[in-house]
């Protein structure tokens, strides 16, 4: 049902092979239609010049249904938006503002301490009247460096399609520096450091961010100029030294002793000591108190 009638066309060979009857096995026979339509053949058919006839084989009605398919998927144009009255273009300036407000609400940090840079998104995003938008963070985002962000857009509260986007997240903190070089076991005083705004991705774990808790302090190591100081390379100076007498003071749930003994070693605050009894010879272990007694347990 629906096919249409058997069509025959002339062809005609136009190599010059086929004019000496000789069979080419290395290339295909060219076959022309006479309209610039170039056929290919078998490279082992055996063709002896002249014209000859090919019949067409009948098109049914669900070839043409597949070729006008093919035609409206290749050949039609993409649907555009004419009327575009009451859209607006979403801008890389309206990202970096949303993402920022999200960081605000979601870290402990100010406005004046993130940077949103370099924000890679679509050319142009249409937001209709009425639609809203949000960014999330992906999955295990540090929101350092750069991150990913997913884009929704809303519509009552439904996602109407998601873009994604990424930027740069660059987070500013203050960060105790050495202004000089220090030594092994220095005291730290005022002028030995200063305050600076950092970068956080940039900081070592354990930075320390308020000269308060370094003046006063020992360092455990060398360290260079403009270095940022962690909180493992200081140490609370000793409240006595090795060799100098301190009181021990001995006692359990019914007895207390007071006597007097010489450090085996450097008394910091809150830690275990070793000292030796005057009396008994013997030495014992206690932890140094905040006046540099050392107290032991029985």
């Amino acid at each position: 049902m629906g096919r249409f009638s058997n069509e025959t066309i002339m062809l005609h060979v136009n190599t010059k092979d086929n004019e000496n009857g000789r069979r080419r096995r290395d290339r295909p026979l060219g076959l022309s239609n006479r309209k610039g339509t170039n056929l290919k053949v078998c490279p082992y058919s055996v063709v002896f010049g002249g014209d000859f006839q090919v019949k067409l084989y009948n098109i049914g009605i669900k070839g043409i249904i597949c070729s006008l398919l093919w035609i409206i998927i290749f050949f039609n144009p993409p649907m555009v938006f004419s009327n575009t009255e009451g859209y607006r273009t979403l801008t890389v300036t309206d990202i970096e503002g949303v993402i920022k407000g999200y960081l605000i609400e979601n870290t402990p940090y100010g406005s004046d301490q993130i940077r949103v840079q370099n924000i890679n998104m679509a050319d142009s995003i249409l937001l209709s009247p009425g639609w809203d938008y949000e960014v999330m963070p992906a999955p295990k985002s540090q929101l350092t460096g750069r991150t990913a962000f997913s884009l929704n857009i809303k519509s009552d509260g439904r996602n109407i399609q998601t873009y994604w986007i990424s930027a740069n997240i660059e987070i500013l903190v203050d960060a105790v520096m050495t202004s000089r070089t220090l030594k092994d076991r220095q005291i730290i005083s005022e002028d030995d450091i200063y305050l600076s705004k950092k970068i956080l991705s940039e900081l070592p774990p354990g930075y320390v961010s308020d000269v308060k808790d370094i003046i006063g302090k020992r360092t455990k190591r060398f360290t260079g100029i403009n270095r940022p100081i962690t909180e493992d390379m200081v140490e609370e100076p000793p409240l006595f030294k090795r060799g100098d007498k301190v009181f021990v003071i001995a006692e359990s749930d019914t007895l207390k002793v007071t006597t007097v003994g010489i450090a085996s070693e450097d008394g910091i605050k809150g830690r275990p000591v070793k000292v030796l009894n005057i009396q008994s010879k013997k030495e014992v272990f206690g932890e140094v108190m905040e006046d540099g007694i050392v107290k032991v347990r029985w």
